[in-house]
């Protein structure tokens, strides 16, 4: 028979399938019981057809007032024969047999407190008038009163076992149940707690870089502030909040150094404009003294261009690749194409100029290596070598 949990069905049903393991053998038991279910009294038959045990619902038809007191009385358990019983069980499809109609067989009746009305739950146990039920070779002899009595009390403890196991495994379940809901709501609250600490952090991180831009604001006479997209972008930072000045201050240059009309109110910063990726270091980092800060505003494009080329150089190099107009323009955050650069270089140069000889330190790859550069500083020595 299929197994099934111990609590996920009626207890009577559940013990009525387990009296093939309780007495091997047996050929027919019968109980009726309260359902909570239905709110009724109930009858199944587990009876043994051809070595299988089959289960079939019985109807009570004008027999409740008799199993009434049956149910009402409190005597354990009761030896009954088909004359002492004073009522039939009608099995479904109105085939009509009497439940205790085998002139031979003992019937053994248990009572079993049931749990959903208080009242008995009631086994009937089918037993031949002789041994045979129990594997003795001599079938001649009849069960005496003593050996009644035994078989009953083996019996009704047998059944008491399950129905305290099942009553322990309802509980354990019920307490599995309880720990799991409560379990599933500390997860739930801990989750909304931790949202709303996100959430409440991620608010504080916006303010704390909105106030970083209000300075930079100050400090350039620009007004500077973030679109939607980069604030979802600061929101997803994970780097050292150290470096959130700097990377605001790049950024703002940057948003700078692309609006074409000098006269705008407010610049607006954009996600693109943010570079919060790790910054790729040279082995050996030399340290600029020199603070932007000090560099005039009629400068700052000039310079946000030659640390763009300074950074895009840096990186060709770390790629092994040449200094080229090219190569340097596909390192820029937005690709630039080298006729914009040489157009760039042209309109800046004297201030180039001038910013190389005020911060002689700064831009040294540029300075060395890249030649258009390089060309607008030999250009200006040759000039300066005439007019000497």
């Amino acid at each position: 028979m299929k197994r099934s949990f111990s609590f996920g069905e009626n207890p009577v049903l559940f013990i009525l399938k387990k009296f093939p393991e309780i007495l091997p053998g047996i050929e027919k038991v019968v109980t009726i019981y309260h359902s909570p279910d239905s709110g009724n009294i109930l009858a199944m038959s587990l009876k043994k057809i051809q070595e299988e045990y089959k289960l079939e619902e019985l109807s009570l038809k004008d027999s409740l007032s008799i199993i009434s007191r049956l149910r009402n009385e409190t005597t354990p358990y009761t030896w009954m024969q088909k004359e002492n019983i004073p009522f039939e069980i009608q099995i479904k499809e109105n085939v009509q047999i009497g439940i205790f109609n085998e002139l031979n067989n003992n019937i053994l009746l248990i009572r079993y407190p049931s749990r959903f009305d208080h009242l008995n739950d009631l086994f009937f146990v089918y037993f031949n008038e002789n041994r045979s039920n129990f594997g003795v070779v001599n079938t001649d002899k009849l069960l005496s009163t003593d050996n009644k009595f035994i078989i009953a009390h083996i019996v009704r403890n047998a059944i008491n076992s399950y129905f305290s196991t099942l009553e322990e495994d309802r509980k354990l379940f019920s307490e599995l149940q309880e720990n799991t809901r409560t379990l599933v709501f500390e997860i739930n609250s801990l989750r909304n707690e931790l949202e709303a600490t996100q959430a409440k952090y991620d608010n504080g991180f916006v303010q704390l870089c909105s106030k970083y831009l209000l300075d930079i604001s100050k400090r350039y006479s620009r007004k500077f502030s973030f679109s939607d997209s980069a604030i979802e972008k600061l929101k997803n930072f994970d780097g050292d909040f150290n470096d959130m000045g700097e990377i605001l201050e790049k950024a703002a240059l940057f948003a700078e150094s692309l609006t074409i009309d000098s006269l705008l109110s407010e610049i607006i910063i954009m996600d693109f404009h943010l570079n919060t990726s790790k910054p790729v270091k040279k082995a050996t980092q030399e340290v600029h003294p020199e603070n932007n800060q000090e560099v005039p505003v009629r400068y700052m494009k000039t310079l946000v261009l030659l640390d763009k080329l300074e950074n895009a150089a840096l990186n060709v190099k770390t790629r092994n690749k040449l200094l080229t107009s090219a190569n340097l323009g596909n390192e820029f955050p937005t690709p630039v194409t080298p006729p914009a650069i040489s157009d760039a270089l042209k309109k800046h140069r004297l201030k180039i100029i001038h910013l190389f000889k005020e911060y002689p330190g700064r831009w040294e790859i540029i300075r060395n290596e890249f030649r258009p550069i390089q060309n607008i500083l030999r250009a200006k020595t040759e000039l300066n070598q005439r007019s000497a």
